[in-house]
């Protein structure tokens, strides 16, 4: 079988960058082959309270200490009222891509990076369809519980659903007996 076009699921958990290690292997041993990185996106904005304790607290401007400055915008007194958030993105498509790019890097394989939308597995597999893939890699996170057992993983909807074969990287490395 050859392996010439690898969809990589990658969303830089522990399983996907498992998966991205495989990949890498994959790819050293048949240099010919092309890695297409997907990432479905899932970007959240999260507000976090931010807590000032001090509204006003002494400045160091080149070392020294100055006392009772204040420092537009900083308010003079602090109530629950006047409290902050900071928002934080989760999931960042960029950051994700950054982190892929970075372990890619020292093994000089150029990678095609994609977003994908919708659901995580039916977007790969369609994904991976309309590139003609020969391979889809995945991580297994093996968080599951109940979840998993309702509405299934995401790798096992994969394997189920790809019109090629599918290898799911393990995030844990379990002792041979």
């Amino acid at each position: 079988m050859n392996i010439n076009r690898i969809v990589l699921g990658y969303d830089d958990s522990d399983g996907s960058r498992q998966a991205l290690n495989m990949a890498i292997g994959l790819v050293k041993q048949n240099p010919e082959a092309q890695l297409l990185v997907a990432q479905v996106f899932e970007e959240t904005v999260e507000n976090i309270p931010i807590n000032n304790k001090k509204a006003v607290e002494p400045v160091r401007t080149n070392g020294y200490l100055l006392e009772g400055i204040q420092i537009p915008p900083l308010p003079v007194y602090h109530d629950e009222s006047s409290s902050n958030t900071h928002a934080r993105v989760k999931h960042s498509v960029d950051n994700t891509f950054y982190n892929a790019k970075e372990i890619l890097e020292p093994y000089g394989i150029n990678a095609k990076f994609e977003v994908l939308e919708g659901g995580p597995a039916e977007s790969i597999c369609e994904y991976a369809a309309a590139e003609n893939a020969d391979l889809i890699i995945v991580g297994n996170s093996g968080k599951g519980g109940i979840k998993e057992m309702f509405l299934g993983s995401t790798s096992t909807k994969i394997a189920k659903s790809a019109t090629c074969p599918v290898l799911i990287a393990k995030d844990k490395e379990y002792p041979v007996k």
